[in-house]
């Protein structure tokens, strides 16, 4: 599953919660080193600004082609993310996409909107 957004709508700061970034100059560079290893997990792999390495992309598409099984990756990108050359022919089929607006449906009414779980346990049928 991808989530894209504008900038400020606070993509970075719902996955930081639960996920690593690849703002982060250790955790590019080990995805940089190797790929393949990188997105190598027994659980839910959740990457922040996922277009700072485009080699991800290549060794998702592997992992989802040996493996099929939805859930296995959360990406946040820039509302850019799908318009970078490599990206298109990678994950067509592979990927559901969902664009996320600078505030969540919780945050206008001040409650828990469970919008991660939501995500995983709905799959294409949330409606936000």
């Amino acid at each position: 599953m991808l989530v894209k957004g504008a900038r400020q709508s606070r993509k970075s700061a719902l996955v930081r919660q639960i996920g690593s970034t690849l703002d982060d100059a250790d955790t590019r560079k080990a995805a940089q080193d190797d790929p393949r290893d990188f997105v190598t997990a027994e659980q839910t792999l959740i990457i922040d600004e996922a277009q700072r390495v485009p080699e991800l992309f290549l060794a998702i598409k592997s992992t989802v082609d040996s493996d099929s099984r939805p859930g296995r990756f959360l990406l946040t990108g820039s509302a850019r993310l799908l318009s970078m050359r490599a990206v298109p022919d990678l994950l067509p089929g592979r990927v559901e996409t969902i664009e996320l607006w600078p505030l969540s449906q919780g945050e206008i009414d001040a409650t828990s909107d469970g919008f991660v779980d939501a995500l995983f346990t709905e799959g294409p049928a949330v409606s936000y």
